[in-house]
């Protein structure tokens, strides 16, 4: 009997961060955030570049408590609209 293939529901994805932003205002460095939420520095460049727009939960809370932000001030979603899906 063969298996069906599982559906699996797209990811929704970062529209953009304002994370570079954030740091500036709060006149603090990508190593000290690093530093603070333990996630790599190469990893923070790619999310601040967006290069990387589908990031975990944990990773995501870390970075917003660090810098004593909501969540939904630093990762900004934008729904599509024509499917219901993040862009």
């Amino acid at each position: 009997m063969a298996k069906k293939p599982i559906k699996r529901k797209p990811k929704d994805k970062m529209h953009s961060n304002r994370i570079m932003q954030l740091l500036k205002e709060k006149d603090m460095t990508q190593q000290e955030l690093s530093d603070i939420t333990g996630v790599l520095t190469t990893h923070l460049t790619k999310i601040i570049k967006g290069e990387r727009r589908c990031i975990s939960l944990p990773t995501a809370i870390k970075i917003a408590k660090a810098l004593n932000e909501d969540i939904e001030s630093v990762f900004i979603y934008r729904k599509d609209e024509r499917r219901g899906k993040a862009k």
